[in-house]
């Protein structure tokens, strides 16, 4: 019975583990254009499902704002991408 409270708890640490480090690669791009305050509301609404693509589309808006980049192209954005920086504008509009 120990070992299995043990496997419980790391399997439910590690979730957490994870949902952590979603937060912080999400955090780390949207603090590159946004604020503390309204990057953690933006990240409470980005739907589980479009986090990962959100931070990638946001990586690639990211890296177009930078000197000595270019603006961005939607054709170089895969569906999953674009959808995923539609909720980071959704999420943005409802956290203004």
């Amino acid at each position: 019975m120990r070992k299995v409270v043990l496997a419980v708890v790391s399997c439910v640490m590690a979730g957490g583990l994870a949902t952590a480090a979603w937060a912080d690669d999400f955090m780390n791009e949207c603090l590159v254009t946004g604020s503390q305050r309204m990057c953690d509301c933006m990240s409470s609404k980005i739907p589980a499902d479009k986090r990962v693509a959100a931070v990638q589309g946001m990586k690639k808006s990211n890296a177009a704002t930078q000197p000595g980049g270019n603006l961005l192209d939607p054709a170089t954005l895969s569906q999953e991408q674009m959808q995923g920086l539609d909720a980071v504008v959704i999420a943005q509009a409802s956290c203004m």
